[in-house]
């Protein structure tokens, strides 16, 4: 539920497209529907600060996990090493990701932000222009890992990670139909709670 809010607030109507997206995320990726919304809410959020559109930051995120499983996949890390790799990219700190990426670094992005801008000098560039380099090149200079994950998902590595992501999933449809019954009941106990404690002290 916090995830789904987190999707809903950052994607607006995009949001359809995220929930898609993670709806089939255990099989495809082998990460729970859970994981896939807090990742790309993660994600999004930041597109968003940097100011790109909730369409465009919609895409974005999913390509960027997409591409996280296929990087987890065929470097043998969790996906959530790759996506935290990710991150630190987009904020400017490249030497997480040159486990899965080695060329990418300052130089690569300003030479890719330059090309694609226009601009002539690196001191002309904005945050969103290296945030949009640094995508850029993930998704160019994949190489081999760009679709392991499907390529190997019958493998026993990925095969555990897809049954432990549609267990997860089974796990969060029970507890959301149990969640009217708990959740009042819940509520009431944390209310009721500093009351009791200051009555028996």
């Amino acid at each position: 539920a916090e995830a789904q809010n987190k999707v809903n607030v950052v994607f607006g109507e995009s949001a359809a497209d995220i929930n898609a997206f993670a709806s089939t995320a255990a099989k495809d990726l082998g990460v729970s529907r859970r994981a896939a919304l807090d990742a790309a809410g993660g994600f999004g959020n930041m597109f968003s600060q940097l100011g790109i559109g909730a369409p465009v930051a919609a895409t974005m995120s999913t390509s960027m996990i997409k591409l996280a499983a296929d990087f987890g996949s065929f470097h043998n890390a969790d996906i959530t090493e790759v996506i935290a790799a990710q991150s630190s990219a987009f904020r400017g700190e490249y030497d997480a990701l040159q486990r899965f990426l080695p060329l990418i670094n300052a130089a690569s992005v300003e030479q890719e932000a330059l090309a694609a801008t226009g601009k002539k000098a690196t001191s002309e560039l904005n945050a969103q222009d290296k945030a949009l380099a640094v995508y850029s090149l993930m998704m160019k200079v994949a190489g081999a890992a760009a679709g392991d994950f499907a390529r190997t998902s019958d493998g026993m590595a990925n095969s555990l990670k897809i049954i432990r992501a549609t267990t997860e999933d089974a796990s969060a449809t029970f507890g959301q139909k149990l969640l009217p019954l708990i959740g009042p009941m819940i509520a009431a106990f944390a209310s009721g709670l500093p009351g009791a404690l200051d009555s028996a002290i």
